[in-house]
């Protein structure tokens, strides 16, 4: 089971023990926002692959923002530090375990989004518990009420 634990700033994330940890360095927010901005639009259906994979290495590494496009890009592929480790030492499997904490931790959603996303099981039952309530923190996702909840006295 992934461990995680925030040291300071940075959330430092073992995917299996006896492995050193992984550190995120937190994001800019508007880095955030943009990251957040292409899960949800791939979440809901837009074909945007390489700007997903784009946002991954932004959560796992951090990003350089680019005036004249006025997007955060990521780090040069050298300074990649975690997203290439992740590449050499782990199976695509078991990247999820890295990536989608640092990615729900660089959200709105904190250390709460990490924990929902391991309390979920992680993989895709957590992915999809973590992605539930940042939608519902975004205001993108309104739970109906029960008719009772509504009557008045």
């Amino acid at each position: 089971m992934t461990k995680v634990e925030k040291v300071g700033r940075d959330l430092h994330i073992v995917p299996f023990e006896g492995m050193d940890p992984f550190v995120v360095h937190p994001l800019p927010g508007r880095a955030g926002i943009q990251i957040t901005d292409t899960y949800l639009g791939v979440s809901g259906g837009e074909n945007r692959a390489q700007e997903m994979t784009e946002a991954m290495q932004i959560a796992v590494d951090g990003a350089v923002y680019d005036e004249e496009s006025g997007r955060w890009r990521p780090l040069p592929e050298d300074q990649q530090t975690n997203f290439n480790r992740i590449g050499m030492e782990l199976s695509q499997d078991e990247a999820e375990a890295v990536i989608m904490p640092a990615f729900f931790w660089q959200t709105v959603l904190g250390l709460d989004g990490v924990k929902a996303y391991l309390e979920g099981g992680e993989g895709l039952a957590g992915t999809l518990k973590a992605a539930g309530a940042l939608s519902r923190r975004l205001g993108l996702l309104v739970l109906p009420t029960s008719p009772k909840g509504s009557e008045t006295a």
